[in-house]
């Protein structure tokens, strides 16, 4: 646990959860990120290392002399086999007794002074959930988005052939599982929540990629979890104005305009940032459903 004798409601843990097999490129990347920008509130930086069972995972010594080369506050880390990264942060959240909670996976890289600060100060018992990014992308709706119905002559036999077992696998099997667009959720990298509430959300066994999919925009998604229990979803910008749903395309955060209001990136972010027009713009269709 986290020290008992500082008020949880003056701290917040910040979770980092560091994927051992993508090697330590991404730790660094945001172990300067964090120092080059202030967090401007009291916090516990927490690290949870996973990915020890993989043979090509990288040796924790070297992430350590990283965080001891670098002058951070103190500091708590975690260490884990495998797992999904929602079943790391579940598993870190048990462990917290603070009063918030903000998790940020491998890829993320913080973009902005007072980032720490714009969330606690937007959080309140209203407040579900606050994200850095959301979309209205359906994981459903998205297979029309990208093909065409039409056999396409161009293509080969095989590209066609899997497009139409793909049609028919999605239109009896993933329609029940994912809602149409538009379908707002908070994207689940950099957004904080309460500890406590985002334990009672039954999530299932998270056994593979598709299942955190549907935890993240799915029909039972966190976001959709939040909304029942009448909380807002809020996405925070790099300025600390917040977007209520359907605000989300106007905050230039996500797959939109250059993004660049973004307060924490990651790999998605990234891929708009180094595509290409006609690629960024199916990117901001699958969103937003805007055709820029």
């Amino acid at each position: 646990m986290l020290k008992q004798s500082v008020s949880k409601t003056e701290y917040i843990s910040v979770v980092y959860l560091a994927w051992l097999p993508y090697g330590v490129q991404y730790f660094k990347l945001f172990i300067q990120s964090y120092i080059r920008h202030q967090s401007s509130f009291s916090h516990y930086l927490i690290i949870a290392f996973n990915g020890l069972g993989f043979e090509y995972s990288n040796a924790p010594e070297e992430y350590l002399e990283i965080l001891k080369n670098n002058a951070i506050i103190p500091y708590k880390i975690f260490y884990f086999q495998s797992g999904q990264d929602i079943e790391i942060y579940q598993n870190v959240a048990k462990e917290i007794d603070t009063e918030y909670v903000l998790f940020l996976n491998t890829y993320s890289e913080i973009k902005a002074d007072n980032w720490l600060q714009f969330y606690a100060e937007r959080m309140n018992n209203g407040i579900g959930m606050i994200g850095a990014s959301g979309s209205f992308q359906s994981y459903y709706s998205a297979i029309f988005q990208k093909y065409a119905w039409k056999w396409e002559k161009r293509e080969s036999f095989l590209y066609n052939f899997r497009k139409y077992k793909l049609f028919i696998k999605n239109f009896f099997y993933w329609r029940f599982l994912f809602r149409p667009f538009p379908n707002p959720h908070v994207r689940t990298n950099a957004f904080m929540v309460r500890p406590k509430e985002f334990l009672k959300l039954n999530s299932g066994k998270l056994s593979s990629k598709f299942k955190a999919y549907l935890f993240e925009n799915g029909r039972k998604s966190l976001t959709n979890y939040y909304l029942k229990k009448g909380l807002k979803v809020l996405v925070l910008d790099k300025f600390g104005n917040t977007y209520e749903p359907d605000q989300w395309s106007q905050s230039s955060t996500f797959w939109i305009n250059n993004q660049e209001n973004l307060l924490i990136s990651d790999n998605q972010t990234r891929l708009y940032d180094e595509a290409d027009e006609v690629y960024k713009k199916l990117l901001t269709k699958l969103a937003w459903g805007i055709n820029e």
